[in-house]
């Protein structure tokens, strides 16, 4: 393979490359405006409610003792 075919295939793979990313971060650009137009429309109270009932279930599973138990097992696991 000559030095000129392998520098012509990276210029492909970078441009390539280069052309991913551009597209990915107009995706990535287009789901955040897509969420904050959402979240925009989304009256606070309700968010906060939302919030506090999320917070309270999430308690409520965390005093059982199965779900905690489960929990912390995980968190031992994965530091191995």
């Amino acid at each position: 393979m000559s030095l000129r075919t392998l520098n012509k295939q990276i210029e492909q793979c970078r441009h390539d490359t280069e052309k991913q990313r551009r597209s990915a971060l107009h995706l990535i650009n287009q789901q955040q405006q897509q969420a904050h137009q959402l979240l925009s429309s989304i009256p606070v109270p309700v968010m906060l409610g939302l919030a506090f009932a999320a917070g309270f279930i999430t308690e409520k599973l965390w005093r059982l003792p199965r779900t905690s138990q489960i929990v912390q097992l995980m968190l031992s696991l994965r530091t191995f």
